[in-house]
Formats: C-alpha cells, structure tokens, sequence
C-alpha cells in the first residue's frame, strides 16, 4: 500500500512539473503529500506535560475529523511517539501499526466509519530531542547555575514528533494547545494565554487560545525562566521574550517589529491577524530563526543587541531577520504553499519582502544595492551542473529539508525583484494584495500568484514567469551594435550561462532586459528577450557605451561584444553604482566561466577612483580577490599580486583610516573592516605593525 501510494505521489508532482507552464491553481484534493486526502483534521485539542528531567513527554490530543467517504483505515503522521490509549468517537481501538519509513500510525478499523464528523481521541508519550527538531532542550549558564530551554522546531515534517497530526501543509486546522509547566517558568505559544491554574507537584497548567486555521509545522511552544520587554503597534500586542537579566537588549529588535509590522499592515492591505506578536530568544545552540505564527523564534544573536558593544553588521543582520520573519506571518502563514515543491513561495518571498522593508528605512545601508552579494553567491551555484530549479519535486521529508538552500531563497528573492521591475511597484503591489485577500487561511500554488500579478498588471506574467521558476540555471545575454543612418541597432541573443559544464542543456528564457546608454542620455528601457534575437535601435552615435540589465535587478548574465566592451570600460566611471557593480560581477562571471580574461576584470578594479568607498562595490572585488589570492599563493608572481592589490587597498583605506569620523556612513564601519583585512592578508606591513600594537 505504501508503495502504491509514494508511486502515486511521485508520477502526480512529476507530471506537474514536467508540463512546463501547466501548474494548475490550488486544489485540495489534487496537492501533493502522502497521506490520503478522504479524512481531514479540523481542530486540535493538544495538552502536554513535558519532563526535562527525562528528556520526554507525556500528552493527549482530541482530534476533530472530517470524513467525506467511507474509510476503513485512519493514517496520520507520527514519529518517536508511543500510543497508550486510542479511541474514535468513544470506542476503544487496538494500538496503531507504526511505520517508521512512512512516518506514519495507521489504525485498521473494524467498521467502516461513515463519511461525516468525528472525534479520534489519542493518549501518547514522546521524546524531548538534544537538538533543533520537535520539542528540544537548550541548556544555558546563569548566575545562579545551569538551565534548561524548550522550545520546538516543526519545520518542516517535525510536528509529527510533538504529537499525532496530518503533518502536510495543506492539512490546514485550529490549534489549542493546554501545557503543563514548573510553577517558576514561563510558557509562549501561538496564541495569547486563556487561563492558568495550579495543580499538583508545585505546577501550573496553562491554556492557550485556539489558532486560525494553520499548517501543523508552524505551532509553537517554548518553555524556560523567561522575561519579557513589551509592547504594541495598531493594537497588536508584542513581547520579546529573553532568559532573565538580558531583556533590555530587546529594544532594539522591538523598535525593528513596531516599523516593520505597520510597513506591513500597509503594504499588504490585510492587518496582522493575530492579537499578539511574541518573538523568544532562544539560548544555546539553536540556530537561525522559524515564522511560527505568532511566537517567532531566534537564535539570541539574531535578535539581541547590545549599544556598547554590538556592530553595525549585527545591527542590519537584526533588522534583515525580523522582516524576513514577520513577513511570513502573511506570506507563508496566513497564505501557505500548497505542498513543498513550492517553498520558495514562503522563502523567497519573504527574502525578498524583508529586503524591500530594511531598505526602505534604512535607506544609507543600500541594502538592495548590497544584496548584490546573496544573488552573486546564487548565481555562482546555479551556473552548476548540480542546481535545480526554484520550484522542483519533492517527494520525501528528507527532500523537503533539503529545499531550504539559497536557490530557494537567494533566486526566489532575486526573481521576484525582477519580476516587480517588469510589471511595475504599484501593479506588483495590487497583485499581492488581491493574492492575499483571496487566499487568506488557505494555500496556494505559483499559478495562483501568477493569476494575481496578471490581474492586476496586464502583463504576460505566467508565461514570463513559468520558465525562471521550473527551469534549472539562467541566461547569458549577447550584446552587439550595428550602426546604420546615425542610430545604433543592438542585437540581444541569450544560452545557457554555465561553469564546469562543457555541454549543458539548452534552454531558453523570457528575459526582461533593461537597457540604456552608459552616459544616460536616452531614458532605460525594457526589452523582452526570448527565442528569437531581439533588436533594439537607440539614437546614439557609433560607438557609444551601452549597458544592459541597468539598475542590476535581472537575473542573468551579460556579455557584451569586443567594442561594446571597450566603450563600458572607458566610460565606467559614468556608470551608476549599481551598473558598475553589476559590470563588475559579470566580467568576473565571465573570467570564471572561461569566456573572458582577467585582465579585463582587473581594468575595471583599476579604473575605480583611488578613493571609492563603495562597500557594494567593494564586497564585489573583495570576493573576487579571494578567489585570485588563492590561485596565486606559491608562484613567482605572488609577490607582484600583492603589491597591485595593495595598492588598490590602500585609496580607500586612506578615505576610511583605523577610526570611525564623526558622521561617517554607518557602511563605512562595515568595509573599513574588510579592507584593513585584506591589507593584513596581503601582507601590508603598516597595517600588520598596526593591527599588532593595537591587539
């Protein structure tokens, strides 16, 4: 039977995703999963009593069902959990047959039970785990000795380790959740707290609010001696919940949340829909951070900072995770992927969300001009043979957990930037507000994005769209220049961008290109690429600069004709800073690949102004000069290498100097220390002397 369904499962989302373009909208009864589609869970009601002590559990769940035909079999998802006690609508059944491959229980019922509503009531004991996955333990050190954390990870196929469920994104229910605490802690979960009592042993049982309709993954439970910094923005209630003696190194993160949650509640159109916000920071050696709606958890160091002490870069990590994870309170929580081939819808956007919020108040940090940086690091994997598309198969929770990598993330987001610069801010914007408003509390697939986009902008979006999201890779775009009758005529072609791949597959994609002159004389505009060569004239002298994918927002390559190349170069310096550093990115993608020389990219870093203090510009080389460093180590030229570099190092090491200036750019702190890194690696003997006088 298992074997027949995981079949099943495997030729349905293969068949989806080999129809390129035929992903269809959100169907309950057609979305991927393993479990069997006739029974739904609709509410439950969870009560748990964890042990620290014992690193185990012990709980019990009633289970609202609903069944739409008759079944002789209830499978759930179940795993490091034993039953004690099962019954379905008061009848006593047998213990569950397990199925540790599956991760599933399944209960063989002696008679059919009857399409209609049903309650399945189930006692069990489970496991506190020593590391992120289920309910775990932290353990930390305080004054006055050693405590115990507890906190649950459930992303994503783990809320079948905390108690029975239908453990698929789709399998959307309500929530209650009863736990049963050391009178001296402190419990958080999704909702706000109901009611408390003592009870026996010198314990507290605390009783939590229903959910919204949710996904399993995204319940939350967090236990521990625990302190609160509060607060409220448009009469959302927040906390941010620390271990006790470090909540003042909250305010920060707070003052982050109020911003973020109103840009929000504005820019989606839909008002946060809980009563409360909590966000824990988690001790220990937890690590990143999980959405669960309504109680986000954090690693300490990506919510906590410390005026007197913490930097500017811990500073901006801060503001970038906490709008990354409250943008999935509507972007991955009120709306969900259907299943978890599309994850990126929850990932990638909120990449993309939390970016667009850090930017906009925080405008001196260039934030998109420096994620430059995270699609470079994409682009770099996505040239590989290894890469897969955005949206690929997943078949098993081993695979699940693997889709969480920077193809997800990093392409989804840079996608998604492109994707808005083509239709257009406003239009993109109202294509997101009818995506939320229509699919609130339920899920979604990318067809019902692209629907949205379509509606709201005019535009081809779905054809567009579906071959960056199903496709593996991304396109180099040829650029060259004919002159005829005083107008330059260029001609775009696109292939494959890849490194260490002699033959790769040949694809093609529907790129928007936005082009203009270097000097900006003609306004930019946007040109769609696809099978065909594209042709573009522009009123421009012979032999004028041009560059492509002009404000650095396009997902692809670009490689520019001999002339056309010389003519960029001799007019880098006109180039805005986001053109240069994409200029830069490309002729070393270029030089990596195989198709350019070096020396090309080294004439662009020597046609920077001795004095440039771009820190976009320079994460760009600096990246690039780890690479060269490394190739250049033991041979003859090594010593040459590094007084070239160090002569590049040294402009803006003399605008930026060993201190912070009185109103300097909060940027310059940032690259001040990667450029005095560098000299060191190369070896600079002032900033060596310096650096050991002052250690």
């Amino acid at each position: 039977m298992r074997w027949r369904m995981e079949i099943a499962v495997a030729l349905g989302v293969l068949a989806l995703m080999s129809a390129r373009g035929a992903e269809a909208p959100f169907s309950f009864a057609s979305t991927p999963g393993r479990l069997p589609k006739t029974v739904v869970p609709r509410h439950y009601a969870i009560t748990l009593e964890p042990d620290a002590a014992t690193f185990s559990t012990t709980g019990s769940v009633v289970i609202d069902l609903e069944v739409s035909e008759p079944v002789r079999t209830l499978t759930f998802n179940a795993v490091d959990l034993e039953f004690t006690a099962a019954a379905v609508d008061g009848a006593a059944l047998a213990l569950p047959r397990l199925d540790l491959d599956a991760q599933t229980a399944a209960f063989a019922l002696a008679e059919p039970l009857a399409p209609g509503r049903h309650k399945l009531q189930l006692a069990f004991r489970g496991k506190i785990t020593r590391h992120a996955t289920g309910l775990y333990a932290e353990k930390y050190q305080t004054p006055d000795g050693e405590r115990i954390f507890l906190g649950t990870q459930l992303e994503p196929t783990e809320a079948r380790r905390l108690f029975p469920c239908w453990d698929e994104p789709a399998f959307r229910a309500t929530f209650q959740l009863t736990v049963t605490i050391a009178g001296t802690q402190t419990a958080v979960s999704n909702t706000p707290i109901t009611s408390e009592r003592a009870v026996a042993g010198g314990k507290r049982e605390v009783a939590f609010g229903p959910t919204p309709a949710m996904s399993s993954y995204l319940m939350v439970l967090c236990v521990g001696e625990l302190e609160a910094l509060r607060d409220e923005i448009d009469g959302v209630q927040l906390a941010i919940w620390t271990r006790r003696g470090v909540s003042a190194q909250a305010r920060y993160a707070m003052e982050v949340t109020k911003q973020v949650i109103r840009y929000y509640n504005e820019y989606f159109g839909t008002r946060y829909p809980l009563p409360k916000l909590d966000q824990i920071a988690v001790p220990g050696g937890f690590s990143g951070a999980m959405e669960n709606w309504g109680g986000i958890t954090y690693i300490e160091s990506a919510i906590l900072f410390d005026p007197a002490s913490s930097s500017q870069s811990t500073k901006e990590g801060i503001y970038s995770i906490i709008a990354h994870e409250i943008a999935h309170q509507w972007f991955g929580n009120l709306v969900t992927m259907a299943w978890w081939d599309n994850l990126w819808l929850n990932e990638g956007f909120a990449s993309w969300m939390g970016t667009k919020a850090t930017d906009h108040f925080n405008p001196a940090w260039q934030v998109w001009l420096r994620a430059n940086d995270d699609k470079e690091g994409a682009m770099g994997r996505d040239a590989r043979r290894t890469t897969h598309p955005i949206q690929q198969p997943v078949l098993t929770e081993g695979e699940a957990s693997d889709a969480f990598d920077e193809i997800t993330y990093s392409k989804g987001q840079a996608f998604l930037r492109m994707l808005e610069s083509y239709v257009g801010e406003a239009d993109f914007r109202a294509g997101i507000r009818g995506y939320i408003e229509r699919h609130a509390y339920s899920n979604t697939t990318t067809a019902d994005l692209w629907t949205a986009l379509e509606s709201a902008s005019g535009k081809p979006v779905r054809t567009l769209a579906e071959g960056w999201t199903t496709q593996p890779g991304f396109p180099l775009v040829h650029v060259s220049a004919q002159e005829a009758d005083g107008r330059t005529e260029l001609v775009l072609t696109q292939e494959r961008f890849a490194v260490g791949d002699p033959s790769p597959a040949p694809q093609t994609w529907q790129i928007p290109v936005a082009l203009a002159p270097a000097d900006q004389s003609v306004p930019a505009r946007t040109v769609l690429v696809a099978g065909e060569p594209a042709r573009v004239s522009l009123p421009l002298r012979p032999g004028a600069a041009v560059k492509i994918n002009v404000g650095n927002t396009g997902y692809y390559r670009a490689s520019y004709s001999a002339p056309l190349a010389e003519a960029l170069a001799g007019n880098f310096a006109l180039l805005s800073e986001d053109d240069r550093v994409n200029l830069l990115a490309d002729t070393w993608a270029l030089t990596e690949s195989g198709r350019g020389e070096v020396g090309r990219y080294l004439e662009l870093v020597a046609r920077l102004p001795a004095g440039e203090t771009s820190l976009a510009i320079w994460e760009q080389i600096l990246r690039s000069l780890d690479r060269l460093e490394r190739i250049a180590r033991g041979t003859p030229g090594k010593p040459a290498f590094d007084r070239w570099w160090t002569e590049r190092l040294r402009g803006p090491f003399g605008q930026l100097g060993w201190q912070a200036k009185p109103g300097e750019r909060s940027n310059d702190g940032v690259l001040r220390s990667r450029v005095i890194v560098a000299l060191g690696l190369l070896g600079d003997p002032e900033i060596v002397a310096e650096a050991k006088r002052r250690f």
